[in-house]
């Protein structure tokens, strides 16, 4: 593949191939066949469904940011790029000349235990790690090459979800990062008896880091048997019940197809080694689009967001300053905006304390300020970009306060610097 540069995004395409009498064999034995190619992310190919998140991936002090730009134009036929934007100072971004791997989800973490950032990407059929040469590689951080990839377990059906997202977190306390991958909205196949097209059931597992004496990476991952089927746009991770170890808050698309039902967002319980179970709870119907985790109201437990096609759900942990039992939940009453959500974060946007929530929609992001007690009031303060942008939020100018990025592929981003007094000022290119 081509590297990115200043107009162009390099982009991951996954096309059905026509089954033709002469091939028919061939393609049976072949099945899906992935493409790679060139392409400028423009507005006339489809919706678009792009992601942030931060991480310092040159080892320089400071946040830079990974975009992944996701984009549909049918069911079987879609494109996918990642771009780092890496931080000159000051909150001034530049694209980074990287010939990574396409890819509709990535997450930043460090996988070998070397004290920097490398990236985890999922293409669909298995997690890719790229390890950043900084750190024990001695080469240039910032750099990245790649290592083993990952395959989900031998449960596994061998199709390719068209979507889905990977969460970072060291699920079974070795002290070592894991990954929770969810599958999203459906994979491809063919249906080998009458070589048609066929859409198969969403597939989500979590992948246990483990390393053979080569430096490699060991496929070690998890068969999460109650998820089976389920699509999933996303998961937060955080300690949930209390009890020491990292679960999960999963935002569940209403299923069309398998034998999953609509169950509302899952509430998943670590058994402490990294297998995470689904508990009796189901938070809502509401065909969920992302969620975020965080202490909304101020007790010390941790509490749910989640984004949904008609704004966002809060939903307090029944724990500490509730009485009861700390990782079950309930809705806090309050339903925040109105409009289809895309991402949801929970930072102290304002410095007082407590968390703030930021609802990313198609083209617009609003602030909602915390009261301190879990009742969230709408901001004056926007965040406008294209429906092609991806945000996300940190301290990208070392001022202490948490800022917002946005970014479309290589072509363009926008900044928002927070002022620390409810105000924000803007830049970009």
């Amino acid at each position: 593949m081509s590297k990115q540069s200043a107009s162009q995004a390099k982009t991951w395409r996954r096309d059905l191939l026509p089954i033709a009498a002469a091939s028919a064999v061939l393609i049976l034995l072949m099945g899906w066949v992935t493409l790679y190619a060139t392409a400028r992310l423009s507005d006339r190919l489809g919706r678009f469904d792009t992601s942030a998140s931060v991480a310092d991936l040159d080892s320089d002090g400071d946040l830079d940011v990974i975009v992944v730009s996701r984009r549909w134009e049918n069911e079987d036929t879609s494109f996918a790029g990642i771009t780092l934007w890496i931080n000159k100072g000051d909150g001034v971004f530049s694209p980074g000349d990287q010939d990574l791997p396409g890819g509709f989800a990535a997450a930043a973490g460090d996988i070998d235990g070397d004290g920097d950032a490398d990236l985890l990407i999922l293409d669909g059929y298995a997690l890719t790690p790229a390890l950043n040469q900084g750190g024990l590689q001695g080469g240039s951080p910032g750099v990245f090459e790649r290592n083993n990839p990952i395959r989900p377990s031998q449960q596994w059906r061998g199709h390719a979800d068209m979507g889905g997202s990977v969460t970072l977190g060291d699920l079974n306390d070795d002290g070592e990062v894991d990954g929770f991958v969810t599958g999203c909205c459906y994979g491809s196949g063919v249906d080998l008896s009458s070589a048609a097209a066929i859409h198969m059931p969403s597939f989500s597992w979590v992948w246990i880091n483990e390393w053979d004496p080569r430096g490699w990476l060991v496929r070690h991952s998890l068969y999460l048997t109650g998820l089976d089927g389920l699509p999933l746009r996303g998961a937060a991770m955080g300690d949930l019940d209390g009890d020491g170890d990292l679960d999960a808050l999963a935002a569940v698309a209403r299923p069309t197809m398998g034998t999953a039902e609509n169950l509302g967002d899952l509430v998943l319980l670590n058994d402490g080694t990294g297998d995470l179970a689904a508990s009796d709870q189901r938070l809502g119907d509401a065909d969920s689009t992302a969620v975020a985790l965080g202490d909304l109201d101020g007790d010390g437990d941790v509490d749910g967001v989640t984004g949904t096609q008609e704004g966002a759900t809060v939903w307090i942990n029944q724990g500490r300053a509730q009485g009861g039992q700390e990782g079950r939940f309930a809705p806090s009453g309050q339903q925040i905006g109105g409009n289809p959500t895309r991402a949801v974060f929970v930072r102290d946007l304002d410095g007082d304390g407590d968390q703030d929530i930021l609802i990313v929609g198609q083209r617009q992001a609003d602030i909602w300020w915390n009261d301190g007690l879990g009742v969230f009031s709408r901001s004056d303060q926007r965040f406008h970009y294209s429906e092609r942008h991806g945000l996300a939020v940190g301290d990208f100018n070392g001022d202490g306060f948490p800022d917002a990025f946005a970014g479309a592929g290589s072509d363009s981003y926008s900044a928002w610097f927070n002022r620390g007094d409810e105000t924000f000022r803007s830049s970009g290119k």
